[in-house]
């Protein structure tokens, strides 16, 4: 008989937390609750004190009211928390080599940091055969700001088993709810108020990434068709996130030469009978993409 498991998924951005729990057998995933607030963790330039204990107020509450079962957590953090850069590396280059590499390139945006401030990864993008480099991702979010998370989760009961980026979260949900585009070449577009978050994705793996600064809604419409017409070979678009709606949907579709879908993270995910959720909660579920992405993430 498959074993039941609760993960309570957390996509936290500068503005609002979402929080869905998902129900996993194994076989099937089932969404049971979602919910949506005010964040007020690492919204300041000064982490506090009171910014941790509200968050907790408002997790708690949510728990106690949805009846919420998960002990684990998993959270994403928005791009904007954290410091993403592509660039090519030497594809000789040890892991070591690599290291330093990140750590000089850290001290050269961040020298009042430390490299040992941050906690950092490298992905490599690319593996290009007729030259002697990868294009790699280097993904660094300070270390002070993960030990408070952890810190905050804990002290709720709860253990936090999985930390991600909010793009790449949606990118897990996106794989599981279209199997189909894993044999295209698509382009994973994050809508934010202020900025846009790119992955090209070409059957299956992520080859580029990159964002821009957006100041108003005709910049995000200009951008994405753009990128639309100007991209060789790709196939389609993908749009999630908390700044879309169906009036700006529209308008990017208008623009662009390709065809875009906005992201139906709940696409193969089971809704249940007795899904708890707030009252007043009009959200569409394309917001919660980031969400629902991390709580359905294996390892």
């Amino acid at each position: 008989m498959p074993v039941k498991r609760f993960i309570l998924g957390l996509s936290l951005s500068s503005k609002t937390v979402q929080a869905v729990e998902i129900e996993q057998d194994g076989i099937s995933n089932t969404l049971l609750s979602l919910g949506e607030w005010e964040n007020t963790l690492f919204t300041g330039p000064k982490e506090n004190g009171d910014g941790a204990d509200r968050f907790m107020e408002h997790l708690s509450h949510f728990i106690s009211t949805y009846r919420v079962r998960a002990k684990h957590v998993g959270v994403t953090l928005d791009t904007s928390f954290l410091f993403l850069n592509t660039l090519p590396l030497d594809a000789g280059l040890s892991r070591k080599e690599i290291r330093d590499h990140v750590q000089w390139e850290l001290s050269m945006y961040f020298p009042e940091y430390a490299p040992a401030d941050f906690v950092t990864d490298v992905h490599v993008l690319s593996q290009e055969k007729t030259e002697p480099w990868n294009e790699t991702l280097t993904v660094a979010v300070r270390r002070h700001d993960t030990i408070a998370l952890h810190k905050t989760i804990e002290n709720l009961g709860l253990a936090l088993q999985i930390l991600d980026v909010d793009h790449f979260s949606a990118d897990t949900a996106l794989r599981s709810n279209y199997p189909d585009k894993s044999k295209k070449y698509i382009a994973l577009i994050g809508v934010k108020e202020n900025r846009l978050d790119v992955s090209l994705i070409r059957c299956g793996n992520l080859e580029d990434y990159s964002y821009f600064t957006i100041r108003d809604d005709q910049e995000i419409v200009d951008q994405i068709g753009t990128l639309s017409r100007e991209t060789r070979g790709l196939h389609s678009i993908t749009a999630y996130g908390s700044h879309l709606n169906n009036q700006l949907l529209s308008r990017i579709r208008s623009e662009s030469s390709l065809l875009v879908e906005a992201l139906n993270p709940l696409r193969h995910v089971r809704v249940a009978d007795s899904l708890r959720i707030a009252n007043n909660l009009s959200t569409p579920f394309y917001h919660f993409t980031s969400a629902v992405g991390v709580a359905l993430r294996r390892d």
